[in-house]
């Protein structure tokens, strides 16, 4: 289900359980057509593990109990699951809690805003029949309901009269239908999903004599139809896709709300036409209708493009890779806690564009690799508005730009990575800072990444 994250400038909603997370698929920069529209800087997508992939060999039902204890905040967190396959029905049940106090620091005083109180879960249900059409739904709930810093991302003075922490109770949900053919031929090999997400934020809102609760919430409806084709040399997949969303918030003084529809129809090829040759290109076009918070409405149409490759320069070590994208994504909500029943749009919203460019060589050897890239992105009428009735329609230019050198070496059961990337990102020409930067960009810097793995297969 695609998501729509402006829910609050002070957290986000991409709450995600690992505890049965299976893949995460990272589209950076050039993105393909069919992850869906407005991918301005690429894409991610999470999926979560299904019966079949927790079930032992052989078996027909499990299930499997996980707790941690941990001793500074004494903080508990337990998990339960159930699943199994019977005559080509399948269903998994998980639910995860959390409870804890503050953790104490290194001087010994309690950290304030550090409690754990969460509650998370997910259910699937899904038939196949003897025919290898699969029908699944999913629901997911991520539920968090506790003190935080005041200023939850972030720690700068707050006003006399607003208290260190205040409470945020975030709640996600997701709903998933798809269908698909598990025994595809040919050309025929479809995919449908219809989705609904909704994400609420709830916090108290502090003046100088009084305080009163403020809710933001984010929906979307949203879904695809598409069909992958098989060919000698790779695969042709054409579709539709959708969305529906709304945001805006609740208050005691100004209740906004804006809208935005989506149709999308695209087409994304992934070939290798020659020996050592891997191409991906595809287009998309969409047309969005957007409705502001005083009821003015505006439609748009544009095209988006992608092309991007590898070629192996010396097979089995050195490979060059190459790519480019235009995207078209329409005009973007406002984040739901600065919306204004008041705004004045004037001419419209702009709507958002975004050229990327990568390069990169990556090269391989008995198990070590060594590669770098250089990447750019520039965003052009990057919608940002503030509360005050004439900045409805504020935008930005953004520019990020910089390059990643990456090494590792893997071994049979384990391996081992560094990767080094510098990132530099201007505003409107001027360095990127977190308070322009919000919605927009962060300002990155230098990163230095280490990570490893082993597994011991025997135990």
């Amino acid at each position: 289900s695609s998501q729509n994250n402006k829910v609050f400038h002070h957290n986000g909603t991409n709450l995600i359980d690992p505890s049965l997370l299976k893949a995460v698929t990272v589209e950076a920069g050039v993105a393909p057509a069919d992850v869906g529209p407005g991918a301005l800087g690429g894409s991610i997508a999470y999926e979560t593990k299904d019966a079949a992939d927790l079930l032992l060999p052989g078996k027909t039902f499990g299930g499997m109990a996980t707790s941690s204890w941990n001793f500074n905040s004494n903080t508990f967190i337990g998990g339960l699951a159930a699943y199994g396959i019977q005559n080509d029905f399948e269903y998994l049940g998980y639910i995860n809690y959390g409870k804890g106090d503050e953790f104490e620091g290194g001087n010994g005083q309690d950290i304030p805003g550090t409690e754990t109180n969460i509650l998370s879960g997910i259910g699937k249900l899904a038939y196949e029949f003897a025919s290898g059409d699969r029908i699944e739904i999913s629901h997911e709930r991520v539920h968090d309901d506790t003190l935080r810093p005041f200023r939850a991302n972030t720690s700068i003075p707050v006003r006399p009269w607003e208290p260190e922490v205040r409470n945020y109770r975030i709640d996600r949900n997701n709903t998933v239908f798809t269908y698909t053919d598990t025994t595809p031929e040919g050309w025929w090999d479809p995919r449908i999903v219809l989705a609904f997400s909704n994400s609420e934020v709830e916090t108290p809102v502090f003046t100088r004599r009084e305080s009163y609760p403020v809710t933001g919430e984010t929906r979307s409806f949203n879904g695809k139809a598409e069909n992958k084709v098989a060919l000698d040399m790779g695969s042709i997949t054409p579709g539709l896709d959708f969305y529906n969303n709304k945001a805006g918030p609740h208050a005691r003084e100004d209740t906004a709300h804006e809208r935005a529809s989506n149709v999308g129809f695209y087409a994304q090829a992934r070939l290798e036409p020659w020996e050592r040759t891997r191409l991906s290109f595809g287009a998309r076009g969409d047309h969005q209708w957007f409705t502001g918070t005083e009821g003015s409405d505006w439609s748009n149409s544009g095209l988006s493009g992608n092309i991007s490759g590898e070629y192996d320069l010396i097979p089995e070590f050195l490979t060059a890779k190459a790519g480019f994208s235009h995207v078209w994504a329409g005009i973007p909500l406002a984040e739901n806690f600065i919306m204004n029943p008041g705004w004045n749009y004037g001419d419209g919203p702009e709507p958002t564009t975004a050229d990327n460019y990568t390069a990169g060589l990556e090269a391989t050897w008995n198990g070590f690799t060594l590669g770098v890239t250089v990447f750019q992105t520039n965003l052009n009428d990057t919608r940002s508005p503030r509360y005050a009735a004439a900045r409805a329609i504020d935008a930005y230019d953004v520019r990020s730009e910089g390059y990643e050198i990456s090494a590792g070496y893997n071994w049979d059961e384990g391996f081992v990575n560094v990767k080094y990337v510098d990132i530099d990102v201007e505003i409107d020409g001027k360095p990127a800072d977190s308070d322009t930067g919000t919605y927009l960009a962060t300002p990155v810097g230098q990163i230095i990444s280490i990570g490893a793995g082993h597994s011991f297969t025997d135990w």
